[in-house]
């Protein structure tokens, strides 16, 4: 399966978000399938961490670019640092999520969560996605989340974003339905990463690890559009699909409501 995977997605990766949680997941996840990769993140210390860690657990080459996907010229950076790399697969995994109500998000922030959650993907898209049709193959993930399926108060800005992804990646994956290009729109549930820690989240109902969310995104690469990773979080989400959308949102907004201790701001 890992040859198979290699042939398809190899020999080069890009994984964006890559410095810690599901990033730093499918940096291990893909080097376990002999598969090299590019890790952007902002924080290069942190990088370089992940980078020799991935190298030394597997063997594989493990490359780093510094890159603030907020930043208008990150896609010209990345292009000229991949100009002689062969990139099968692009991980488009990195996100901002600051919760809490809305009125009390800054309009940097709002704005960040747009560059970063939407304007990114869909530039990074634009700009590999020719070339993976061109070589005939190769992939194209997408970290969405469970909040796109809905809109989540206190989470307001940030599951449009991911509603965004969504949709984006439905519509690319229903263009290269016919092509060797894969699709796919990896969306989690509550993952126990550094910032779900931050929050004193972590022990939210059904919460996975890193590594099982990127497992599962890279074993249902070829199965797309959508993928929700556990079976907790698919329940659940099958269950406030089934409900009035006016009760689902309502639900939503006193879980997350609940998940931060009472405290909107």
């Amino acid at each position: 399966m890992s040859e198979d995977f290699s042939e398809r997605y190899g020999p080069w990766a890009i994984v964006t978000g890559a410095s810690s949680g599901i990033g730093e997941a499918f940096a291990h996840a893909i080097a376990q399938r002999g598969i090299r990769s590019l890790l952007l993140a902002r924080r290069g210390d942190e990088l370089a961490r992940v980078a020799d860690d991935v190298q030394k657990a597997t063997g594989v080459e493990c490359a780093t670019h510094v890159s603030d996907l907020a930043d208008p010229r990150f896609l010209d950076t990345l292009q000229e640092r991949t100009q002689d790399l062969d990139v099968g697969l692009v991980v488009s995994n990195a996100g901002f999520n600051p919760v809490g109500s809305f009125e009390d998000r800054s309009p940097d922030e709002l704005c960040r969560i747009l560059d970063v959650n939407c304007k990114a993907p869909l530039l990074l898209a634009h700009a590999f996605g020719p070339k993976l049709l061109a070589r005939g193959r190769g992939g194209f993930l997408m970290t969405g989340s469970v909040e796109g399926f809905f809109g989540v108060p206190y989470s307001s800005a940030y599951s449009a974003s991911k509603n965004y992804v969504l949709a984006f990646g439905e519509a690319l994956w229903g263009e290269y339905a016919e092509t060797d290009v894969d699709v796919l729109v990896l969306a989690p549930s509550a993952t126990d990463t550094a910032i779900i820690r931050a929050r004193n989240m972590q022990d939210l109902p059904g919460i996975m690890q890193p590594s099982e969310v990127a497992e599962y995104g890279l074993e249902q690469l070829r199965h797309g559009p959508v993928a929700v990773p556990g079976a907790a979080n698919q329940e659940m989400t099958a269950m406030f699909a089934g409900m009035p959308r006016t009760n689902a949102v309502v639900a939503m907004g006193q879980a997350m409501k609940a998940a931060m201790g009472g405290n909107k701001g």
